[in-house]
């Protein structure tokens, strides 16, 4: 079996993970986790394709990736300290 076959069939699965994470998730964390998986299988697919450079994209893609986590964590945070929930359902009134 090829190695890179088994990376794509890694990143495939965390794809279907992230998304139904992201999909079904009630928790804003874990959405936010859903998001992450769904990230990682991109970054996944990057480094397992060979691409040209693709090193130095997936590099540029984690630090950028960590800057998105810290700032959603920190709206996370922000949000608990207003609203005292992190249940989506109790945040419809955000809407317009």
């Amino acid at each position: 079996m090829n190695p890179s076959t088994v990376a794509f069939g890694v990143a495939l699965a965390l794809l279907a993970i992230g998304l139904v994470g992201t999909m079904v998730g009630r928790s804003v964390v874990k959405t936010i986790i859903g998001i992450e998986l769904l990230s990682k299988a991109a970054l996944l697919n990057f480094v397992a394709g060979g691409y040209v450079g693709g090193e130095a994209i997936v590099v540029l893609l984690v630090v950028i990736d960590a800057i998105v986590v810290a700032v959603m964590m920190g709206m996370t945070v922000a949000v608990y300290r207003h609203y005292g929930t992190l249940d989506v359902e109790h945040l419809g009134r955000l809407t317009w």
